[in-house]
């Protein structure tokens, strides 16, 4: 179970990425975003483990050494939280809301949209 003062640190960490003031990276593992703290960093990730997606919540201090770990199982109670944060963070590294406006922009102005995919057989020059 997470303590209260860590599921508070999530809410936290949601509500300012939420409101676009959080600026996520991406590790490199497939799934792992990361955000930097002046005093610190947190991560987030999701895996498939046994058939079961599992999710976790890493807190590190300002040296970089993991100071705490959360994980959690599809169905477990502290899933929904951490899922909640997991999606929030890829959603504002991927800039998703930023490119649904977008589209939206495109397709409301009334100049024609799309173009053709055209195969280039063009060698590349190295």
């Amino acid at each position: 179970m997470i303590p209260n003062n860590i599921s508070k640190l999530i809410d936290a960490i949601i509500n300012k990425t939420e409101a676009k003031k959080a600026i996520w990276g991406k590790t490199s593992r497939n799934e792992e975003f990361k955000l930097f703290l002046e005093k610190g960093a947190v991560t987030t990730d999701t895996w498939v483990e046994n058939g079961i997606e599992a999710i976790d919540f890493a807190i590190y201090n300002s040296y970089g050494d993991k100071i705490d770990n959360f994980v959690a199982y599809k169905g477990d109670d502290d899933f929904d939280i951490l899922s909640r944060l997991h999606n929030t963070a890829k959603r504002e590294f991927f800039k998703v809301d930023e490119t649904i406006e977008n589209l939206f922009k495109e397709l409301n102005d009334p100049k024609s949209v799309g173009k053709r995919q055209i195969e280039d057989d063009t060698p590349l020059p190295f």
